[in-house]
């Protein structure tokens, strides 16, 4: 129950950070194209970023980076060898990066 808590919290506050210091920011999120999701995207899988497109765009992008922040922290703290935290968040890291801008690739590529 508590990596439960802990999951959603870690969400929730990544989710609302990205909202208020990147969104809500005028001259921040003009140089959201520019950043490096989004170079990854187009780069890898041709994602054609416009202003009709790039609201939705940036809410996909920061609801999947909550979701791999929370995810890795919470696979994180089920364990307690230092050694073993740091390999495992890693690893975790690594794959939902790639899986997760996978997908969200496959989504907007089509489009």
């Amino acid at each position: 129950m508590k990596e439960i808590f802990l999951y959603l919290f870690i969400f929730v506050f990544v989710y609302l950070f990205y909202v208020i210091f990147v969104y809500r920011r005028k001259n921040v999120f003009k140089k959201f194209p520019e950043g490096k999701e989004m170079g990854y995207l187009k780069y890898k899988y041709n994602v054609k970023v416009n202003d009709s497109n790039i609201k939705k765009i940036s809410q996909s992008v920061f609801i999947a980076n909550s979701f791999i922040l929370s995810t890795t922290v919470t696979v994180v703290s089920l364990f307690d060898n230092l050694v073993l935290e740091i390999f495992i968040g890693a690893a975790t890291l690594l794959i939902l990066i790639l899986i997760s801008y996978h997908i969200l690739g496959k989504i907007y590529g089509r489009r």
